[in-house]
């Protein structure tokens, strides 16, 4: 299997309009792995004075659509077709970090684990299938 010509170029122009209102920045991607940041600001919270799960499960899919992007061939895109995450921790401030690792790369899907930590503790954990289109 070949992987994408240039993953550094596919961290520059991946990011959609969604991500970059969010404020997500690629921090690393190779092969089947991708770390994303997100420094938290007000409008990631919620009315309790806490990040909005939306914003902490739009970080993994992010992360984990990376990861299994990483491992496509060059004709290929991929979509989301599950998540399953675990939410472990309240975030109500600083930066997050996330995780996206492949596990399997299938013919037809791959799956992908996450995870998001905050000053070493887990915030969020996440299993993924995505389509290889």
């Amino acid at each position: 299997m070949s992987q994408h010509p240039n993953l550094q170029e596919i961290a520059r122009n991946r990011m959609s309009p969604f991500t970059k209102m969010l404020g997500v920045e690629f921090k690393f991607i190779e092969k089947g792995l991708c770390t994303l940041l997100l420094p938290i600001r007000e409008e990631h919270f919620n009315g309790t004075a806490r990040v909005h799960g939306g914003v902490i499960f739009s970080l993994l899919d992010s992360a984990m659509g990376a990861a299994a992007f990483s491992v496509l061939e060059p004709h290929e895109s991929t979509a989301t077709v599950e998540c399953k995450i675990s939410y472990t921790r309240a975030v109500i401030g600083g930066e997050l970090e996330c995780f996206g690792k492949v596990v399997h790369a299938g013919t037809r899907t791959v799956v992908v684990d996450g995870e998001i930590w905050q000053d070493g503790a887990l915030v969020a954990k996440a299993l993924g299938t995505f389509a290889r289109i």
